[in-house]
């Protein structure tokens, strides 16, 4: 089904390329943040490290876990809108089907609902602005 506000491919191209540059960028962080260890690794690096009982070294390394968290996550994120961008179906609504401008998308492709859609979720929700559905 085509519709007049379809993404046309030169949005798509520009929406992916973007995609592409913020997963780069989140996988640069992580590598930084990690090196070739995993969270779990670590995690318990940061144990060893405080070894001596500081608890100044305990906020530090709850900050460090939850920003890497919060780059993981946001890395599962752009993946997924990559896969997405695939369908046929990327830039519509997930709620009401409609368009989602390309504005919207353009500043945030992992966006799954239109705006009206979105404010319409956050108000039932309480204004909860952290949502699967974006």
């Amino acid at each position: 089904m085509t519709h007049s506000q379809d993404l046309t491919p030169g949005q798509r191209a520009l929406i992916e390329a973007g995609l592409l540059q913020r997963q780069r960028s989140l996988e640069q962080e992580l590598q930084t943040q990690l090196g070739a260890q995993g969270r779990v690794e670590h995690a318990r690096e940061q144990l060893l490290q405080d070894g001596d009982g500081e608890q100044a070294h305990a906020a530090d390394r709850e900050v460090d876990l939850a920003r890497s968290d919060a780059n993981l996550e946001a890395l599962r994120q752009v993946n997924e809108a990559l896969q997405r961008l695939r369908s046929p179906e990327f830039g519509r609504c997930g709620d009401c089907g409609e368009a989602i401008a390309f504005d919207r998308l353009k500043a945030n492709p992992q966006a799954l609902r239109c705006i009206n859609c979105q404010t319409a979720d956050e108000r039932s929700h309480g204004g909860a602005a952290v949502h699967n559905k974006l």
